[in-house]
């Protein structure tokens, strides 16, 4: 290739090693490289195989998105072959390691050119098909199960918001969550299960993620995840109540009752002394 192509200063590709770091990452050693400088000429970048495994795609479409290293405008030395004098064409450009690192001087055998791209299944066929595929990222496997994990974690947020804003309204009317009979036979399931369906039948979304469409291990309804939710709505009530009162003055009512022995006894809101 030297005697086609006037190499650059040999410091870029010190430049272009030490853009590849070695840093700690969960105990194991991975490199962090500047896509944006790396060096574009084949001849003077670094091997692919010399990253770590875990960012070699990145290189990879990092280097197709900058395009091929094609020297146009460069005058090539001519030769001469035969009767003839020939040189290399910028026209032929992308063909292989020869023009990379043996370099090529047979112009006058366009076969061998032919050759090298070869029939359906031939090398060159193949890693341009990989290419293809590489630059579809839409396609990756890694990409799908983000597209999923995204799904899943939309799902589980509207069937959780349906329970929080049925405890709520529950809440808020004073009537009670559980029912007598809770069972998949059961004609009345209670008022919160019986609220969660109700909102299922006029919301799309929601009917597609609560009920019998929700999965069995998440579903959202159990009478723990209720007390959860009810904790958590007062914790935020008693807040609020502080957060409006700030250093005003307050009164608190105790209700009293008087026993057999005419003692009055004051009890809190669970009925303890």
């Amino acid at each position: 290739m030297d005697k086609f192509v006037i190499r650059t200063n040999i410091s870029l590709v010190q430049e272009s090693n030490e853009s590849a770091r070695k840093v700690e990452d969960d105990g194991q050693k991975t490199e962090q490289v500047e896509l944006s400088s790396l060096i574009a000429d084949p001849g003077l970048r670094i091997s692919i195989s010399q990253y770590h495994p875990n960012i070699r795609d990145q290189v990879r479409r990092a280097y197709l998105q900058k395009g091929p290293c094609q020297p146009n405008n460069h005058n090539f030395k001519k030769r001469k072959i035969g009767d003839s004098i020939r040189r290399f064409c910028p026209t032929w450009q992308g063909s292989g390691d020869s023009f990379v690192k043996e370099g090529f001087d047979g112009w006058n055998k366009k076969d061998r050119l032919d050759k090298h791209v070869g029939g359906t299944n031939s090398a060159h066929k193949r890693a341009l098909k990989k290419c293809e595929d590489l630059m579809r990222q839409d396609q990756h496997i890694d990409v799908t199960f983000n597209m999923h994990s995204r799904q899943v974690r939309k799902e589980y947020r509207i069937c959780l918001g349906a329970s929080i804003d049925c405890v709520r309204f529950l809440l808020r009317q004073g009537l009670a969550l559980r029912g007598h009979d809770e069972s998949d036979k059961s004609p009345n399931q209670g008022n919160f299960l019986e609220l969660l369906k109700f909102l299922g039948v006029h919301n799309i979304e929601i009917d597609a993620v609560v009920g019998k469409n929700a999965p069995s291990n998440l579903k959202v309804t159990s009478p723990d995840i209720q007390h959860d939710i009810i904790n958590a709505s007062a914790v935020e009530t008693v807040n609020n109540i502080i957060h409006d009162l700030g250093d005003d003055l307050f009164a608190i009512l105790i209700d009293e009752s008087r026993d057999i022995s005419r003692f009055q006894n004051m009890k809190n809101r669970r009925g303890q002394l």
